[in-house]
Order: C-alpha cells, then structure tokens, then sequence
C-alpha cells in the first residue's frame, strides 16, 4: 500500500511542472460540470481532497466570491507548492494547502460544510477509508462531491496495453489500475454512512491526435504506470509507451484515435 501510494507521489511529483499546460483546460471543464448545480452555503468551511494544483479550489473561491475558508490537500508536495504559489499570485489569503494523505485526513471531526474531489478519488487504495474519513471530518448537514474516472474509460488504450502485457510474458508486466462502476460507487457511500445520495454517469468520445498521447510526462500513462514496481527500469516504461503509441497510431481514423471516456459524478450529505 505504501509503496503504491509513492508511486502515485512520484508520478505526479513528476508531472507537476507541465500539468497546468497539459490538463488545466479538461480539468476546468470537469470542475465546471462537478460544481454548476452545487447549492454551496455562504462563507464556507471547504476541503478540497487530492487539489493538485488548485484548480478545483479556486473555481470554488470564484464561485462563493472569496467569502469562506479553504483547504486543499494532495499527496504531492510539489503540486502543494504549486498550488501555494498560485494563490500568492491570485491574492487569496483565505485558503490552505498541505501535503495530506484522503484515507487519513488530518482534521478534527465536523470540520467542513463541504468537501470535493475531482478526479482523484480513482487513485484511492482504500476507497471505503477515504470516504469514511470525508465522512467524519463532515459537519451535519455537510455535503461531498466527487468526479472521478470510471471504469471503461479509456478502454481503447487499456486494451492496446493488455495486448502488449500479454505479449511480454518475460517483463510480468502489472495490469491496468482497476476502475469501479456505479454500483459499487453507490454501496461504499451507504457503508460510509451517507444519505440522500446522487450517483450517475457521464461518457463521452473523444479523438485525439496519437502523436501527442505522450507528452514529456503524461497523465494517461499513471493508469499503468502506477502499478509498476518501483525497480522498472526506464527502458521497459519507453518500450511499453513506443508499443502503445505504435498500436494507436495503426488504429487511427481520418478524425484522430477514438477513445471513450467514463466519469462517475456523486453528490451525497451526511445527515
């Protein structure tokens, strides 16, 4: 488990120098859809779980006009420093980020009025844990939101992956990092304890130009990346992303490579 999560470290710690330029817009874009329809309660108490850089955070600090108190936390300390800069820049002195770990928040019970997380959550170990901590540091009433990848998403690379594992026996290549569904989305917030509970799906197609799948450091390659031993050499990783690249390139149309992508949205309170 320790071992995971500093891969999960290391990978972002890595890719934090280019992720606003690489992810800044898409991630916006699921901000906005994870927020447009939020009733947020005047000068909130917010947490914000795996904030990257901060921006979920500062959409919300725009949304409520700078009225409340935020925290963000992130398994990352360069993404942390990041996000502190930015909101030097930015000019906010009502928000907090620290190097925090979702399956052991450290804050004191009925602490927020709101916590949300935008695409982190699929990264989570210990999903039941993380969700049980959102849960406790909750003030009654307090309200969660989460988006995150589903599983099928990107199915079209996961499956140009697994055919490259299958043929590399001698490597033992990890699989893919597991995705969960709405099912057990819906049952591990009732376990946590959550009422009034909103769980749904979105999907969309997408074409993308296969050449610019890898940039110097990608995000799409933490789905197999992650479950990689931390011993693997470089060469092996270049292997695998020449394979996949190969693949995509082959199963291109005159639009781009297809890929389909899974987000789950869930809105619950705690009572």
């Amino acid at each position: 488990m320790l071992d995971f999560k500093g891969r999960v470290e290391g990978i972002f710690n890595n890719f934090a120098d280019t992720y606003d330029n690489i992810l800044e817009k898409p991630m916006a874009l699921f901000t906005d859809m994870l927020i447009r329809d939020l009733q947020i309660p005047k000068n909130p108490i917010v947490l914000d779980v795996g904030c990257g850089t901060g921006i979920t955070t500062f959409a919300l600090i725009k949304r409520v006009q700078g009225r409340g108190k935020f925290y963000g936390i992130d398994i990352s300390p360069k993404m942390i420093s990041l996000a502190r800069a930015k909101a030097v820049n930015l000019g906010y002195k009502n928000v907090e980020f620290r190097k925090g770990d979702a399956e052991q928040l450290d804050f004191p019970e009925s602490s927020f009025d709101f916590i949300v997380s935008n695409e982190t959550f699929f990264f989570l170990p210990n999903k039941q844990k993380a969700l049980n901590e959102m849960f406790r540091v909750l003030k009654p009433r307090g309200q969660t939101a989460l988006l995150f990848f589903a599983e099928q998403t990107i199915r079209e690379i996961e499956e140009i992956y697994d055919r490259i594992r299958n043929r590399h026996p001698e490597h033992a290549l990890p699989e893919s990092l597991k995705l969960i569904g709405l099912e057990e989305t819906h049952e591990l917030f009732n376990k946590a304890g959550f009422k009034k509970t909103r769980i749904f799906g979105i999907h969309q197609i997408e074409y993308i130009d296969s050449s610019k799948y890898f940039p110097l450091i990608d995000a799409p390659a933490a789905f197999w990346k992650v479950n990689m031993p931390s011993d693997v050499s470089s060469e092996l990783i270049e292997m695998v992303r020449k394979e996949i690249r190969e693949e995509m390139t082959k199963a291109k149309t005159d639009k781009g490579f297809k890929i389909t992508m899974y987000n789950i949205i869930a809105y619950a309170q705690k009572m």
